[in-house]
């Protein structure tokens, strides 16, 4: 069995709601576990699948429903919680929303059209290193030198991205019912096309819907952090808030 493997910041007990995170294409968890100084009152759970940073030496996943079941099958949501998903994180995130139950107090969706997608003219998972290298440079910005200069770690990072790619191009959205849980669509507002994938994800609840652009592009999620965790934990806060009220009812 593929293992899922989550770091918790800070640790479990000192927080009373939990944001479970999950990671863009080629991402690891490290870039989630260090939000937590920015994200006051709520428990980081960040989500690493295999075939990266600690998990390298496992083969990575590369459909969309296998990874959705292991995460649901291995890792522990302990409520009250909230989902946040970067790309095809996002993607990862709503589905995982969809098989819970209970579902989410949230489920916050960045940087990524909504379902369904259309199917890639020409896909990047099937190029080979050198030319997906290249594409990921290109769309995406470098790699780290380090990793560029270093021929068995290229390597291993390239495994990542195509199979993370695969997970993403292969993808097929079967409908269902809507979910019930508030949803947040984050953009980036220099991403061209950011207005209409914000919109897309309107038609995906029956809860709140919300939507915000931030500064920068598509990885805006690495600029401005003491905003982007105001967001996240006011908002967290709120919803808790709804539903104990709710509950007290």
């Amino acid at each position: 069995m593929a293992e899922i493997r989550v770091i918790e910041r800070p640790e479990p007990g000192t927080s009373v709601t939990s944001l479970y995170c999950f990671p863009h294409a080629g991402g690891a968890a490290g870039e989630y576990a260090r939000w937590a100084s920015h994200t006051t009152g709520l428990r980081l759970v960040a989500v690493q699948p295999p075939g990266r940073a600690h998990n390298l030496g496992q083969p990575a996943l590369t459909s969309m429903s296998e990874l959705v079941s292991e995460i649901v099958a291995q890792v522990r949501f302990t409520p009250p919680f909230a989902l946040f998903g970067h790309s095809l994180g996002a993607l990862v995130a709503f589905e995982v929303a969809r098989a819970l139950q209970p579902q989410p107090l949230r489920l916050f969706v960045s940087s990524c059209p909504a379902p369904p997608l259309k199917s890639p003219a020409e896909p990047l998972h099937l190029l080979d290193d050198a030319e997906l290298h290249a594409e990921i440079e290109r769309r995406w910005g470098p790699l780290p030198a380090a990793t560029s200069a270093d021929q068995e770690l290229l390597a291993a990072a390239l495994a990542c991205y195509r199979a993370d790619l695969q997970v993403l191009e292969t993808y097929e959205y079967l409908p269902g019912p809507r979910l019930s849980s508030p949803l947040t669509a984050l953009v980036g507002a220099d991403e061209p096309n950011g207005p209409a994938w914000v919109e897309g994800w309107r038609e995906h609840t029956d809860g709140a819907f919300e939507s915000h652009a931030r500064p920068g592009g598509h990885f805006h999620t690495r600029q401005d952090l003491d905003g982007l965790g105001r967001l996240l934990s006011d908002t967290v806060r709120s919803d808790l808030i709804r539903a104990e009220r709710a509950m007290a009812r």
